[in-house]
């Protein structure tokens, strides 16, 4: 387990500067913040203790930038602030910013762009509730804001904003700049990176710092305060991007410095086990979540998801009805009870719950990718194709809403854009076998096996999650007549079922037993002819088929036409010969690299995507 820089810390020091930190973000009117520090410091419990002037020199630079107080002595400045900030508590926004209009610095100049800030983005969506497009919802041509940013601007040349201004600042670079551009996502990382610097204690900074991190690389160039924030801030970005080992080891660490009973803690690890698929870890600790905080709404939207992953239509009708008594007017309530309608196969009234999610933030991604997926259901493939672009707009990091615009562009039987947006997923989730198989599938729709097959072993070598890949392998060689290669992956295919206790009965159990039965009696491996045989005598699709091939091995054993009842006689079995050893040890010695039955040091990638939609035939990377 990696050490992290909280380990460093004494947690007495910590609770101070949270409570002076609490204190500051209220004066600033950052409300969010504020919660996120009160939840933190109540999972903290231990006597504040003030830290050494050394300290607070190191990571705040004076006294006063750790623990703010406004002066009394200027008592018409005081008035103006607190008049301005009893209007931005209640949603007046421009009332409040003409009141401290003429301020120009601390939480009076602070609360003043704020609220003109938050005045803009508010009216902008208003004017713009009805409309379903991104582009159309995007700030970037907002005059307001435009005009925001400017005078920001010339302030940051001037070098007179502190930490909460350049929070800002960054804020409205993000919102307003096109972030697929490198240019101006590093302006904003650069800008966000200087108030962390300046204030640490900002969470509201670290946050949208962490949804500007595009990968692990990006990630280790920034240049980043050595405190202890640093950690929530690095275990979060861990798991926006799929990374979640490293994540869990440092919440791990985080809770035995003394945040045990964390609830944002426990949260993000149920996040992070989500995005392993290790759902029933996932809902154990959210379900603890609720126990600890039973009127809590953040991120029940994620355990409604898993609830209908798993099938636990009850356990979802209960969340749906708690958190409409809570607070129907959520967002995470809308998708709630949209997932409910969406597990009684009520699409219409799933679509219509996520629409009014939309309305109450139409930022939020899992309301469009859920949408997409709902439109998906019903056919609707232009909905769903608009809704999964908006998700990607919003995050180009969600493999969901990749996979989505995928899997409908496959309905259409678009098969190069479909090839396109699998790729992407993948790219995003290189140890998911389920994108590979999306991918491989593709290209055998395409004719083009060679890549299909790569993809096909790739998965198996990463952990095949739906059992198929052995089974899409073997049709390949099957149809390419190579019929021992077509033999060794049924097998495994056979093996693999039994190893996982999968229920026989399938097309793909009938089918593979029939061909290795067959395969193993013209290859004159009887023993494991039979054992096939005796399987398909288990089915009543090939049990004809089965009883045949049992008395066709008799005559040849010369043992003479058996009687049917001792042919099948199930007690007795013979159990299948050496020869998928036998296959697997040629397999090894022929064709060494080709196939990645079980993954190698650092072997297994991301497929290089030199692809664009219009283009498939010329697409020839190399998948490996």
């Amino acid at each position: 387990m990696s050490k992290i820089i909280t380990e460093k810390f004494d947690k007495h020091h910590i609770k101070f500067e949270i409570l002076s930190a609490i204190k500051n973000c209220q004066a600033y009117g950052l409300t969010t913040t504020t919660k996120w520090l009160a939840e933190l410091s109540a999972a903290l419990d231990c006597t504040p203790v003030k830290p050494p002037t050394e300290y607070i020199t190191s990571y705040y630079g004076s006294a006063e930038n750790l623990s703010h107080e406004e002066s009394t002595e200027n008592f018409k400045h005081m008035d103006q602030y607190t008049l301005a900030k009893s209007y931005f508590d209640i949603g007046e926004y421009d009332r409040a910013s003409h009141v401290v209009k003429d301020d120009k610095s601390g939480p009076s100049y602070f609360l003043h762009v704020y609220s003109r800030y938050l005045s803009a983005v508010k009216k902008h969506q208003l004017d713009h509730i009805y409309s379903h497009n991104t582009v159309d919802r995007a700030l970037g041509k907002n005059d307001h804001l435009r005009m925001l940013r400017a005078e920001l601007a010339q302030r940051y040349k001037n070098s007179t904003m502190d930490s909460f201004a350049l929070y800002l600042y960054g804020i409205i670079l993000k919102k307003t700049s096109e972030m697929s551009t490198s240019l101006h996502r590093n302006e904003a990382v650069s800008i966000l990176s200087q108030s962390v610097r300046k204030y640490p204690m900002n969470w509201g900074a670290w946050h949208e710092l962490s949804s500007l991190v595009s990968d692990q690389q990006s990630l280790s160039a920034m240049d980043l305060p050595q405190h202890w924030m640093k950690d929530f801030f690095l275990a979060q970005t861990h798991v926006d991007l799929i990374n979640a080992e490293e994540a869990l080891n440092i919440y791990d660490s985080l809770k035995k410095c003394g945040f045990p009973e964390s609830c944002h803690i426990k949260t993000q690890e149920a996040i992070a086990q989500h995005n392993r698929r290790v759902f029933d870890d996932a809902i154990v600790l959210l379900e603890e979540v609720r126990e600890q905080d039973p009127y809590r709404l953040d991120d029940m939207d994620i355990l409604s998801n898993m609830y209908y992953v798993k099938g636990r239509r009850a356990d979802l009708a209960h969340l749906a009805h708690h958190c409409t008594q809570v607070d129907k007017y959520r967002v995470e309530t809308c998708c709630i009870v949209g997932n409910y309608y969406s597990i009684r196969s009520d699409h219409e009234k799933a679509v219509l719950y996520f629409q009014r999610a939309l309305k109450l933030n139409p930022n939020y991604l899992s309301a469009w990718t859920l949408m997409g997926h709902e439109y998906t259901e019903v056919k609707n493939t232009s909905a769903a194709i608009q809704a999964y672009r908006n998700a990607v707009d919003l995050n180009r990091r969600d493999y969901r809403a990749w996979y989505g615009l995928g899997q409908t562009y496959e309905l259409l039987k678009m098969y190069s854009y479909a090839l396109y947006y699998f790729k992407q997923s993948h790219r995003l989730r290189p140890f998911d076998s389920r994108m590979l198989m999306a991918v491989g599938e593709t290209y055998e729709v395409l004719e083009r096996p060679e890549e299909a097959k790569m993809c096909y072993r790739k998965a198996i070598a990463v952990g095949d999650i739906e059992g198929m890949a052995n089974t899409k392998l073997a049709k390949l060689y099957r149809s390419e007549e190579s019929n021992e290669w077509a033999a060794y992956y049924y097998e495994r295919f056979a093996q693999q079922s039994e190893e996982r206790g999968v229920v026989e009965g399938t097309s793909f159990h009938t089918e593979t037993y029939s061909f290795l039965a067959r395969h193993y009696l013209q290859t004159s491996v009887y023993d494991s002819a039979t054992y096939y045989a005796h399987k398909c005598c288990e089915h009543p699709a090939v049990r004809e088929e089965g009883k045949a091939i049992l008395r066709q091995i008799s005559q040849l054993r010369g043992i003479g036409e058996a009687n049917e009842d001792s042919e099948l006689d199930l007690t007795n079995q013979p159990t299948p010969g050496t020869h998928l050893q036998r296959i697997r040890s040629a397999h090894d010695s022929s064709v060494g690299a080709m196939d990645t039955d079980s993954p190698a040091g650092g072997s297994v990638g991301p497929i290089k995507l030199s692809f664009s939609p219009g283009h498939a035939e010329s697409d020839v990377s190399n998948i490996m």
